[in-house]
């Protein structure tokens, strides 16, 4: 696994002497949770300066993975970062901006500069983020059209929320015609690049046949992997499924720990709306199989 590999090259070499492809691995060791390993090769190449490693830390300062948050900080790494041409810490940056960090509140204008900036400079996945600022009128004039475009620039290089977001668009009609055939194409491409609120947006069109015929167990599928992806609303749809839906995945027990599990894993705002949503799932259960259902969802 890169991780143990990782290990491996801390042992075996100073850190002053680690070379790109260790910093790469400390990279994806990072994106993988590994945030306390990859750091102690991170840091240090961070403050010899180099433009990736300075990134990661950045991320790591503006979101507290793996050391204490400090936006001020995140926001001096990623102004180093792209001081030497990195546009991926320019996009963050703006990011940062957008919705603000500990000690750096939200400033919509900075990061429209900035996401604008990116996108001239070739860094289209950029458009996921501008996009959201012409979505919700932050910083400009609410243009939901313009948002769409950007959208699409942003899916058109690859870049998950992008597309997830342009899926949103054509389900809905906002600032495109509506077409809900190509929402769930969107959603499907999404989803692959490993958006889980893609997954669940899946199980719901399977489900109620928006843009293509009705099919369970596509939406069971699609609601199994926005699990996998720890989003606590397909926890939810799953339970409800499971339990009204004929089929081999039919199992109120399970159906109830589905529910479970999205209640745990629920923000603070939803968990009520969740719990009301659940009520009726453990109505006819017996005490043993509410044990079993937390069993359920413990495991998930």
């Amino acid at each position: 696994m890169r991780h143990a590999a990782l290990a491996l090259a801390l042992t075996t070499a100073p850190l002053a002497a680690q070379s790109a492809d260790e910093i790469e691995a400390a990279r994806q060791a990072f994106h993988e949770g590994h945030h306390a390993l990859a750091l102690t090769v991170l840091i240090p190449a961070a403050e010899a300066g180099d433009a990736v490693a300075q990134n990661t830390y950045a991320i790591a300062l503006g979101d507290g993975l793996g050391v204490p948050v400090d936006g001020t900080a995140a926001v001096e790494m990623f102004e180093k970062s792209m001081a030497q041409g990195n546009l991926k810490a320019m996009h963050n940056l703006a990011h940062h901006y957008h919705y603000g960090a500990k000690g750096v509140p939200a400033d919509p204008a900075k990061a429209l500069t900035l996401y604008e900036e990116a996108i001239a400079k070739g860094y289209k996945a950029a458009g996921a983020g501008l996009g959201r600022l012409y979505a919700n009128g932050l910083g400009v004039e609410a243009d939901p059209a313009r948002a769409a475009e950007l959208y699409a620039m942003g899916a058109e290089a690859q870049e998950p929320n992008a597309a997830y977001n342009l899926a949103n668009a054509y389900r809905t009609g906002t600032g495109v015609a509506e077409d809900p055939a190509k929402a769930l194409a969107l959603y499907t491409e999404a989803g692959l690049l490993g958006n889980g609120l893609a997954w669940n947006a899946l199980g719901l069109m399977f489900e109620y046949g928006m843009g293509t015929e009705a099919n369970n167990e596509a939406a069971f599928l699609a609601y199994r992997e926005a699990i996998n992806a720890d989003v606590a609303l397909a926890g939810i749809n799953a339970g409800l499924f499971v339990t009204a839906k004929e089929g081999p995945w039919q199992d109120p027990v399970e159906g109830y720990g589905y529910c479970l599990w999205g209640i745990n894993n629920a923000a603070e705002d939803d968990r009520e709306t969740f719990i009301q949503q659940c009520e009726a799932l453990v109505e006819y259960l017996s005490v043993e199989e509410e044990d079993a259902a937390k069993r359920f969802a413990e495991g998930l």
